[in-house]
Order: C-alpha cells, then sequence, then structure tokens
C-alpha cells in the first residue's frame, strides 16, 4: 500500500498555508496481467494524475490574502475646505450623550425606539473649525442622501432644546455600537420625553420639513461645514465687492410703498417694502463717477440698465390710477422683504423695486428680479469726436429706451454747427 503523503502548515511564517491531504496510491494485483504496452499506458496515466495533483496542490499553497479591518469613521469638512477623520475609537473617547429616542415617521407611524448613544453635532462640527450662524450644516450618507441644517438645530437655544433636544451623530442603538448596528453612524434628535415628532421637526426647522424622519440622515458618511452663499456681487467702476444676504440685512435699511405699472395697462401694488436704498449701496463701495449707467443682472441672465438721474431718484411714472406723469420722485431699493415677509423664491432673495411716499408708480421693466449683480460703468460726457471750430455741444445726456421689454441706454447729444 502507498503512503499517506500531506503538506504540513508552517505556523512560523508570517504567512499561513491550508493543510491538504492526498489520497493513497495503490498498485492492482491485475497490473501483473498486462501486456507490456497497457503496462506502459497505464504508468504514463499515473504520473499524469500525480502531477496534475501537485498543481493542485501548488495552487491551494498560495498564502491567505492578508485580513484588512475596515475602521468605522466619519469625514469631517470645514468652511474652508480643509478635512478631518473622526473614527469610532475617536467618539467613544469624547464626551457622549445616553439617552431613550423614538421618531416619527413620514406616515405618522413611531420608529426608532431604543436607547441611543452618540456625540453632540457641534463637537463634531468644533472640530472642523466650527460655524457662524449664517453657516449651514450639510449632513450626507454613504450613498449621497443628504440633509441641511442651520445653525440654531446644531447650537439650539433653550426654548428649540426644549422641542428637539440634542442633536447627536449616534454609533450605538440598544447596546448594538457601528459597524454591526445596521443603520450605521445615525443622526438622531433627542428630546427628554424621547420622542422627536414631526410636529417637532416643524417647530424646529426653516423651511418646514414634512416629516421628522427623512432628517435622520443614516449611514452618515461625512458632515460638512458650508459658509452662506454670496447673494450680491457689486462692481463700482472696478471696485468690486462681496455680499452675503446677512451682509445686506444689516445694512442700514429703508421701508415705503412701491408699485407698478405693466405695459397692458395692468396695476400691481401697492406692496409695502423693505431694503437698502441702492444709491447708498453704491456710494459706500467707491466714488461714484460724474456720469455713469448702473446695470443690474439677474440669476438667469436678464439684465437692465439705469441712467444716473433714476439711481438718484428721479424717472417718469404714473398715478396711482395709471395717468401717465413725466417726472416723479422716488427711491430706488434693494429689497429683501415684501409685506413683512422675506422676499419669495421667484422674486428674490434680491429684487429692485422703486418706493413712492405719494403712491405713484413706476414701469414694471424696471422692477428686477432676482438680482445677483450690480455694475457701475462711467459714462463721458463728451461722446462725439468735433472738428476744431466748427461745432460745439448745446448739451449731451443719455436717453433711456426699452427694447424687447428690457431697459437700455443711448446717449443723446445736441449740437450746433457753424
Amino acid at each position: 500500500m502507498g503512503k499517506r503523503r500531506r503538506v504540513i502548515m508552517n505556523s512560523n511564517k508570517p504567512n499561513s498555508y491550508i493543510p491538504v491531504r492526498l489520497a493513497p496510491l495503490c498498485i492492482s494485483p491485475l497490473v501483473k496481467l498486462m501486456s507490456s504496452a497497457q503496462r506502459r499506458l497505464y504508468a504514463i496515466l499515473a504520473v499524469t494524475i500525480i502531477v496534475a495533483v501537485g498543481i493542485g496542490a501548488a495552487i491551494v499553497m498560495v498564502p491567505n490574502a492578508p485580513n484588512l479591518e475596515v475602521v468605522p469613521e466619519v469625514l469631517l469638512t470645514g468652511t474652508d475646505g480643509t478635512s478631518v477623520n473622526v473614527t469610532l475609537e475617536d467618539m467613544t473617547a469624547m464626551s457622549t450623550i445616553t439617552r431613550n429616542g423614538s421618531y416619527q415617521n413620514s406616515y405618522g407611524n413611531v420608529r426608532g425606539v431604543g436607547i441611543y448613544v452618540g456625540i453632540l453635532i457641534s463637537d463634531l462640527v468644533e472640530l472642523a473649525g466650527g460655524m457662524l450662524e449664517d453657516d449651514s450644516v450639510m449632513v450626507i450618507a454613504s450613498d449621497g442622501y443628504n440633509q441641511s441644517f442651520e445653525y440654531s438645530k446644531v447650537y439650539p437655544n433653550a426654548s428649540i432644546w426644549g422641542i428637539q433636544g440634542d442633536m447627536i451623530l449616534a454609533y450605538e442603538f440598544n447596546g448594538t455600537t457601528v459597524p454591526e448596528f445596521e443603520k450605521g453612524f445615525q443622526l438622531m434628535f433627542l428630546p427628554e420625553d424621547g420622542y422627536y415628532s414631526n410636529a417637532d421637526a416643524n417647530a424646529t426647522t426653516d423651511p418646514d420639513p414634512y416629516a421628522a424622519g427623512p432628517q435622520l440622515v443614516s449611514n452618515v458618511a461625512e458632515i460638512r461645514v458650508i459658509p452662506e452663499p454670496i447673494a450680491l456681487v457689486v462692481d463700482v467702476a472696478g471696485e468690486i465687492e462681496e455680499y452675503t444676504l446677512t451682509d445686506i440685512m444689516e445694512m442700514t435699511s429703508i421701508s415705503g410703498e412701491g408699485g407698478y405699472r405693466r405695459s397692458t395697462g395692468t396695476i400691481n401694488g401697492p406692496y409695502s417694502f423693505t431694503g437698502v436704498s441702492l444709491f447708498a449701496l453704491i456710494s459706500g463701495i467707491a466714488t461714484l463717477p460724474s456720469n455713469y449707467t448702473l446695470s443690474a443682472v439677474a440669476s438667469d441672465g436678464w439684465s437692465s440698465e439705469y441712467t444716473k438721474s433714476v439711481v438718484e431718484g428721479t424717472v417718469n411714472g404714473y398715478t396711482p390710477a395709471g395717468d401717465p406723469l413725466d417726472e416723479i420722485q422716488c427711491t430706488m431699493v434693494l429689497a429683501y422683504e415684501m409685506d413683512g415677509s422675506p422676499v419669495g423664491e421667484e422674486d428674490g432673495p434680491l429684487r429692485i423695486v422703486f418706493l413712492n411716499e405719494d403712491g405713484n408708480l413706476t414701469d414694471s421693466y424696471r422692477w428686477v428680479r432676482q438680482v445677483v449683480n450690480l455694475t457701475i460703468t462711467e459714462v463721458p460726457l463728451s461722446g462725439l469726436a468735433l472738428e476744431e471750430n466748427s461745432m460745439t455741444i448745446i448739451s449731451e445726456s443719455l436717453v433711456e429706451m426699452q427694447l424687447c421689454g428690457q431697459s437700455k441706454l443711448f446717449t443723446y447729444t445736441v449740437v450746433r454747427k457753424f
């Protein structure tokens, strides 16, 4: 009978090998009765089997791949783009929150009842450089799903905290810790009564969410602090300033009423507006040219131009009944509130309006929605190349014309020829 053969695993080497036991080789007595040709054929077949088994053994002896352990972690990104990874081990070393919790889903059902353990989102935000009151925090899942929250949700005052409780990143639920916890790192709100309802979410979130459940992002991969976006860019003869909506709202405001007349004769308004004087805004950036035009551009690329006299308050208009007036005095305003509420998304957040104390109206084409850019361009008063001693300029001014619904300016010059 043949001997048993096996490959022995060497436990002293860094790579492990899989033991393989080979079947014994037996030579049948019938072989003696075979012809020499048959015996040679049998021998070749046996050698072939041995070689094949040897190759298989060699394949099996390939070292196992190293066992790489996945470390649970969350990426934190600050407003300046810098980022840091926070591991589960890092979180367990921080101050933790442990509390009963549950939430209401989109169908009004109660879900997620249990004990949550986690870290305050505000503590994680601080590791990324913190946030300003006008910034927001976006919580992003591994599949890209995300929810954004304003400052007051992340750093709640006593009133908001009394409704929503602590905003945490949970890493443990009912004793099961990430990565065994199937929802991974989960955003959770933990009010003292243990129930974050749809009413709680609506009372503490702007704009109102349709339910509490969708706010609670599972399998969180990143927490990103997003700065308040630039709402307006102003260029005064090459001096450029950028403003957020908060910057504009912190300027000296002006309030009043204004309305407009459409080309069809329809009158809209008057409405009550609050905003900043456009002339005060641009004159505070740099010294204005002696003569200029103002170009206002909307977010969709629509533009309108205004003469110096219009910017500074003199414009043709209409009586409250819609009868034409050659000249009225108005204040050109960049408005952010209409009738006590923020200018709607369709028109805002910033809109050019004209306020008049007498209830007089202006043309509708002067009112520009969704303003994102203002540019002051110097206009020379001498627009003609004159032959010496042959002509003299009597007067020169900018004439405003409406082309395809947009206000455009042209230089109008009166000359005398000798």
